[in-house]
């Protein structure tokens, strides 16, 4: 097991604009009390607490009224937290699991039931799904309309857009496509945005300082941002990526994070597609009716 210096999460939320009303954040993150949701030995880092009344909190701050809990590493195959979090706040939450190659078909119909409408395939820690098993996995999770999550570093891997088109599902590309390259010419990243633009994939812009290092990561990671607006905007989602895990210093501000959404996407009706619809038609969320 290797571990790293771990940054908790800012707790101090305060943006200058509230993000639209309907707003699923679409990607986050919980770390439980390890007592009662142990982590597997096989991981990358050791979390420290990120529990749902925190997320909550920041999510209630900013104006996401939904989001999308993506399972971490930590945690392996082990859908515990997933379960439970789901089960308790079912009305604004959708889910992406982490199959193994010895998940039954009953346990993906349990996950289906619960809320999960994805799996995650992640070769950057240990502790989840590589991508040998992708093929076989896009086959079992097809009959219920899931989609596969990579998380990998398309600069160093050029090639996996155009293997993944060919899985048979939809795919979800995490954090601009994580490239360790931060230029929007390089190839891979220029083939994600390529089979965006064919209607191919969906990816998501979130993680900004995975993909740039620069005091100003808002503005650095703006060319990626204006790239993949002239691809499709309707397979764009967002997400805070809380709370931020195994991340350099300094830890990111989630109100900086929702207020670069207003300079990224200036447009009230283009916020509303990719803050609103592409993730009611992604993660199979009703239409948003404001309480």
């Amino acid at each position: 097991m290797m571990t790293a210096e771990y940054l908790p999460f800012d707790p101090n939320v305060a943006p200058k604009n509230r993000l639209p009303a309907g707003t699923v954040d679409c990607h986050f993150h919980v770390f439980e009390d390890p007592a009662l949701y142990p982590y597997t030995e096989n991981r990358s880092y050791t979390p420290s607490l990120a529990p749902w009344a925190a997320f909550q909190k920041m999510n209630d701050t900013i104006g996401a009224d939904r989001a999308v809990l993506v399972h971490p590493s930590v945690y392996g195959h082990d859908h515990r937290t997933l379960y439970d979090t789901l089960r308790a706040h079912s009305d604004r939450l959708r889910a992406v699991g982490v199959l193994s190659m010895d998940t039954t078909e009953a346990e993906i119909e349990k996950l289906h039931q619960a809320g999960t409408r994805g799996t995650r395939v992640n070769i950057l820690f240990a502790g989840g799904s590589q991508l040998a098993d992708a093929e076989t996995l896009a086959k079992r999770i097809k009959p219920f309309g899931w989609h596969i999550q990579f998380l990998v570093d398309v600069a160093a891997q050029p090639e996996i857009p155009a293997w993944a088109a060919k899985l048979g599902v939809p795919v979800v590309f995490d954090h601009f496509g994580h490239p360790s390259v931060p230029d929007v010419n390089n190839a891979g990243f220029k083939n994600m945005c390529a089979l965006i633009k064919e209607g191919g994939a969906w990816a998501k812009l979130s993680g900004a300082y995975r993909v740039v290092d620069s005091a100003d990561k808002w503005g650095a990671i703006a060319p990626f941002v204006e790239a993949m607006l002239n691809t499709r905007t309707d397979r764009l989602v967002w997400g805070t990526d809380w709370p931020h895990p195994n991340i350099p210093a300094p830890m990111p501000n989630d109100g900086d994070i929702a207020d670069a959404v207003f300079k990224w996407l200036p447009d009230a009706e283009l916020r509303q597609t990719i803050l609103v619809k592409n993730p009611e038609i992604l993660y199979d969320f009703p239409a948003f009716v404001k309480k």
